[in-house]
């Protein structure tokens, strides 16, 4: 991640009932004009912009946008999250795992396979 610039949220009241929070790009952020943003929250105070010329959404953003950028002075809480994610990512890979091993150990019954026209073994 690289930083940019700051800028200062302003407010517009778009009907007595309304009011939307406007964002203000850098300059060298230019190009992104008349592009759609697609917003994600990543926390309490953080978010994630993606700009693109669709208005759908074109993929949906995973794992390595869990852990974001934290102040340098908190970089045990960012591993700590870090270490959090992974290991999730460990566990979904292994139930999958296990998954995909208890599928194959059901297809086929102890006394042999019963339609052998299913397997590469030929009735003898």
């Amino acid at each position: 991640m690289k930083y940019v610039g700051r800028t200062k949220v302003g407010r517009v009241k778009t009907n007595p009932s309304t009011v939307l929070a406007i964002v203000r790009l850098p300059v060298e952020l230019k190009e992104y004009a008349g592009k759609w943003a697609h917003i994600w929250r990543t926390d309490e105070n953080s978010i994630l912009i993606k700009f693109s010329e669709s208005r759908e959404v074109d993929e949906i953003f995973g794992v390595h946008f869990g852990v974001h950028q934290a102040k340098v002075g908190n970089i045990e809480e960012r591993l700590r999250k870090l270490e959090m994610v992974v290991e999730d990512l460990k566990s979904s890979i292994r139930r999958n795992e296990v998954d995909i091993r208890y599928e194959t150990r059901k297809t086929r019954c102890s006394g042999g396979d019963l339609n052998p026209s299913r397997g590469s073994e030929s009735p003898a």
